[in-house]
């Protein structure tokens, strides 16, 4: 927890505080009523089922302080009033940001945006002590509760903005306002809300918009939608992609047993990268975090000792081995893109390959197209196809028609009663889906697999 006291969050919150001391330190800043203890700032957020301040009593018996409406009628434990706890979290972080001169690395995209944040991190470790947004903590409300987590003499902190809406990410760098500003693609994530890409572009450009003066804006060359953008911006910008003219150019990727194999041109410097994750789609993203590295003075060898050095786990492609049997877990969410991506990985293993594909959510007036190009793609890299819900018989069919051995069940625990009676020792296994499938649960069910 960065060095705050209740004093000071009342002062940069404009609030007015009540029953606590005002010296006391803050251990730790929270939504969540049962995180708290002595030194928690617990934040009564509003919401459409449940108001945090119904919590605020149980707040108080822990020992904890709350960030209230100033119309909350009970003043009888310790808390600190403001005229809205959202606002206050973001008026709080933008204050610590401003005085401590925080570094923001401000990053976006349909596709790609955590992994581009979770590398730019691990490079920026090498020299900084930073922070990143944790999870998919990627709103106002967590970016707060992601710097606040992060150790106490941080000074850079990697922010992941995502957005469902307009004038989301315009908020949040509105609050973390970014030196540095990365889009890693735009795609039809979202497409169901939104209603066209041109509508995602124009949000996504948000964060070019919220760009500190005289920031940098590091910008996909090989998305046309992005490319549009750079083109069109008063911001400086550094390019990455395949393009010659890129300021990070990726020459080569190829998939190794474990990890990726990567050769990227950094002003005129040829660099190799052992990524320990496992895709080619990664290089662009690799390339992305090396220009975030090198703008904010990281040696070009100290980042790649930081991508080289990233923890495995954090690849959104688990890799399971069970009796014989691989299974590559990519459950996190799913689109065209990062399918297809997927199933290139899937392409790469010995075995006999069985893509398990589930439903692609939001993709709205893409959502039969979409899901008909991942079984065009489909019948290129698996043997077989399993097509798991509604939307995906689209997948099934186009699989089908192209020859490829394929099924198509309606529901989740049809796919798991299906891979258990058909898998056999050998075999590797994609699962993909939007995170609304869970598809975690298949990875369950085949733990419970035995060879016949």
């Amino acid at each position: 927890m960065m060095p705050l006291t209740f004093r000071q969050v009342a002062e940069w919150t404009r609030g007015e505080i009540l029953q606590c001391d005002p010296n006391q330190s803050v251990q730790k800043l929270s939504i969540d009523s049962r995180e708290s203890a002595p030194g928690v700032l617990f934040v009564a957020l509003g919401g459409t089922r449940t108001d945090g301040h119904a919590f605020v009593r149980d707040v108080w018996q822990a020992g904890g302080v709350a960030l209230v409406r100033r119309d909350f009628p009970d003043r009888s434990g310790p808390q600190i009033r403001v005229e809205s706890p959202l606002q206050a979290m973001g008026r709080l972080l933008r204050t610590y940001i401003d005085r401590q001169h925080i570094t923001v690395v401000g990053v976006t995209g349909s596709v790609g945006k955590t992994s581009v944040k979770e590398l730019s991190a691990a490079c920026l470790r090498q020299r900084y002590t930073t922070t990143s947004s944790l999870g998919n903590y990627n709103t106002a409300i967590g970016l707060p509760l992601s710097f606040f987590a992060g150790p106490p003499n941080t000074t850079h902190f990697v922010a992941e903005m995502g957005m469902r809406a307009p004038g989301e990410i315009l908020q949040m760098t509105q609050i973390a306002p970014p030196d540095v500003a990365v889009i890693s693609t735009i795609g039809p994530s979202h497409l169901e809300q939104m209603g066209s890409i041109e509508a995602i572009q124009s949000a996504k450009a948000e964060i070019l918009h919220g760009l500190k003066p005289g920031g940098l804006a590091v910008l996909n060359h090989d998305n046309a939608w992005v490319r549009e953008l750079g083109e069109n911006t008063s911001k400086r910008v550094f390019w990455f992609g395949s393009a010659p003219t890129a300021d990070a150019r990726v020459i080569s990727a190829s998939l190794e047993a474990d990890h990726t194999l990567i050769d990227i041109d950094l002003a005129d410097q040829r660099v190799r990268v052992r990524l320990p994750w496992l895709g080619v789609h990664h290089a662009a993203n690799v390339a992305a975090a090396l220009l975030v590295s090198q703008e904010l003075g990281v040696s070009l060898d100290a980042a790649v000792a930081g991508v080289e050095g990233i923890d495995a786990g954090r690849s959104r492609i688990r890799v399971v081995n069970l009796g014989g049997v691989t299974i590559l877990e990519d459950v996190y969410n799913a689109s065209p893109l990062s399918t297809k991506a997927a199933l290139d990985v899937l392409k790469s293993r010995p075995g006999r390959r069985i893509a398990v594909l589930g439903d692609m959510l939001e993709l709205g007036s893409e959502e039969v197209s979409g899901h008909r190009q991942v079984g065009e793609h489909a019948a290129q890299s698996a043997d077989v196809l399993l097509a798991v819900g509604t939307r995906s018989r689209h997948a099934f069919e186009a699989a089908k028609s192209r020859g490829l051995i394929a099924e198509w069940v309606p529901s989740r625990d049809e796919a798991a009663d299906w891979l258990t009676a058909h898998v056999r020792a050998g075999d590797v296994v994609l699962l993909k889906a939007s995170r609304g499938m869970e598809f975690e649960r298949l990875t369950e069910r085949l733990c419970e697999w035995r060879p016949a």
